[in-house]
């Protein structure tokens, strides 16, 4: 599969090439939790002083929070999402990261976790 992924940038100097887009080929047969790790592993996401930079990761909708201090990322919510069902455009997956500072990781993920999409 085809993806397209975008970030936030971490501080002034990052701005030059926001929103840092990148492509990346991927099996089809990968999970959404699993393509996250993929583009975690290809050292995509900026890495801060500190090592606690916190990402939520969204296509279409939120998938899952990212931390540096974390050795995978962890899922907002169960059943995991089909990946047909997110941001595909002209047959390329979108995802974006979004950069939380040093928030909590925890605290970020319960926060998603709890998020109401539509009302009840």
């Amino acid at each position: 599969m085809n993806v397209r992924v975008t970030r936030d940038s971490v501080a002034a100097g990052d701005d030059i090439d926001a929103p840092h887009t990148r492509s990346f080929s991927f099996p089809d047969s990968l999970s959404m939790l699993q393509l996250v790790s993929a583009i975690v592993a290809e050292r995509y996401l900026a890495s801060i002083i500190g090592n606690k930079a916190t990402w939520s990761v969204v296509s279409g909708i939120p998938l899952a929070v990212v931390a540096q201090q974390w050795s995978t990322p962890r899922a907002i919510g169960w059943p995991e999402p089909v990946l047909s069902d997110l941001d595909w455009r002209e047959g390329v997956l979108c995802v974006h990261f979004n950069y939380h500072t040093q928030l909590d990781p925890e605290f970020v993920l319960q926060v998603l976790k709890d998020l109401r999409l539509h009302a009840p």
